[in-house]
């Protein structure tokens, strides 16, 4: 008599095996957005940073040379400049930041400086006004808040003495550092 003693194979039921499969579809389908916003949330981190450094940059820059500096926003072109002087002319420009090009690929939104979008630094490192900064990446905003001092004696007023469209136009074809 052959009895060969075979245990018998149990598998996955149909059953077990959708609910499974519905289980990591619901995780993947919640799993997925938070993955996307993360890319997005590592740009606008990085533009933060790199907004803060550029303005305490130009403070160490403007005690170590007794120079007044001005940044100065474009929102609509997602771009800002920070010169030497309170004159906007080629060789003031000391930092030309784009946030439309890589790695940041992001806007800024909008700033709370009004109309003429730009702030002063003192020789002594002041900054005024202190001024907030919307950075938006694919519908996410975040708000960047830079502290300053109520004044520091008389503001600078901001001359364009070679006439601030031809600068920043020819700013755009050159790599100014």
């Amino acid at each position: 008599m052959n009895t060969s003693h075979h245990p018998k194979l149990r598998g996955f039921s149909m059953l077990e095996m959708v609910i499974v499969v519905s289980i990591i579809g619901i995780m993947a389908t919640i799993a997925i957005p938070r993955f996307a916003d993360a890319g997005s949330g590592r740009r606008l981190s990085a533009a933060k940073r790199t907004l803060i450094n550029d303005i305490e940059s130009a403070q160490i820059r403007a005690r170590a040379t007794s120079k007044v500096h001005v940044i100065k926003f474009y929102p609509s072109e997602n771009r800002y400049i920070i010169v030497e002087g309170e004159d906007i002319r080629r060789e003031a420009v000391i930092l030309v930041r784009d946030f439309d090009e890589d790695p940041f690929a992001l806007g800024i939104n909008r700033t709370s400086l009004g109309g003429d979008e730009y702030a002063v630094i003192s020789v002594y490192g002041d900054m005024t006004p202190g001024f907030t900064v919307g950075l938006l990446d694919g519908g996410i905003e975040i708000r960047v808040e830079i502290g300053g001092v109520a004044g520091f004696g008389v503001t600078p007023t901001l001359t364009l003495t070679d006439g601030e469209a031809v600068v920043l136009e020819s700013l755009k074809m050159v790599d100014v550092k």
